[in-house]
């Protein structure tokens, strides 16, 4: 479903609101990174956690041309206690899990992988690129399930990109993927509350975004250049970190904008993560690799298929 719409709000029309705008806690640089010849921007890997919650891993891949008949992949692996997702901006990839999922997704579209108590997926580049070859580039991120509800069933599901809903008004749009804002809302809800959110903003564009004041929110920069409370500025690249101490983002695109607004309910339990896993304790982690190693995840060849 696709919503339009005209801003009417005085604040989503980019009244004064630096009083009520949250305080910039940090504006951090991604790391160059790979995962063999995919290069990364690793932005967060468990660190921050009061500020970007229940965000645990964050990377931007790509973008990267591939030949045509020359796949990337990533064969079957576990997780458990998290929610991997991937959202595409170019290309085409292949994911297959433990749980008989097996679909195809492309540019715009999200994935979520809810792993749960655990389960296997294998990644790859899709049948489009591998035949035709082209720019692969998107987001991974993993989110930390709360602690109560690290044993759930596992499940996977695909959102196209004609079915996420969009806010649209003259210098602005929002793709909402997950959460609500300005009355649009996502169909997907997962096991807890998350904001996942496209911005586009043409040059100077005032945004005045409203975030549930108990909810971490955290920019990640794509494109162009904001200003911040009419302070501080982020470009191309960086995440912007928050405090926690009002109700609005108080930005202004200096030049035409395009960046991603991620967050929601604050998870500051205490975990044990190790490799693929993120759960509780250390007794959990142990459990979680026996029960791999027993086939309890399910079957890594099976879960691979064929491969190319």
């Amino acid at each position: 479903m696709i919503t339009t719409g005209i801003i009417t709000n005085d604040l989503a029309a980019g009244a004064s609101a630096k009083s009520n705008g949250r305080s910039v806690f940090k504006i951090i640089e991604p790391s160059n990174a790979s995962m063999g010849r995919m290069a990364l921007k690793s932005v967060l890997q468990g660190n921050y956690q009061n500020y970007v919650s229940p965000f645990f891993v964050f990377d931007e891949f790509g973008p990267m041309e591939l030949p045509q008949g020359a796949p990337f992949r990533v064969d079957a692996h576990p997780h458990a206690g998290i929610i991997p997702t991937t959202y595409l901006f170019k290309g085409n990839a292949h994911h297959r899990d433990s749980m008989g999922n097996d679909f195809q997704y492309h540019e715009g579209d999200f994935i979520q992988f809810t792993s749960g108590k655990g389960a296997l997926h294998m990644e790859e580049t899709g049948d489009d690129l591998f035949e035709h070859g082209g720019t692969f580039h998107g987001i991974q991120s993993w989110l930390n399930i709360p602690s109560h509800l690290k044993k759930a069933a596992p499940y996977a599901g695909k959102i196209n990109k004609e079915d996420i809903p969009v806010y649209q008004a003259a210098n602005l749009m929002i793709r909402v993927i997950l959460g609500e804002v300005f009355g649009v809302r996502s169909k997907t809800e997962l096991l807890m509350p998350v904001i996942y959110w496209h911005v586009t903003a043409d040059q100077g564009a005032p945004i005045d975004l409203p975030v549930d004041k108990g909810q971490n929110a955290f920019i990640y920069m794509l494109k162009g250049q904001l200003r911040i409370n009419e302070q501080e500025t982020a470009h191309n690249g960086q995440a912007v970190l928050f405090e926690r101490d009002g109700g609005l983002l108080h930005l202004k695109a200096e030049a035409a904008a395009e960046f991603l607004v991620l967050g929601g309910a604050v998870n500051n339990e205490h975990y044990a993560a190790a490799g693929p896993f993120v759960l509780n304790n250390e007794e959990e982690l142990r459990q979680a690799y026996l029960d791999f190693e027993a086939g309890k995840f399910g079957d890594p060849a099976k879960t691979n298929g064929v491969r190319r």
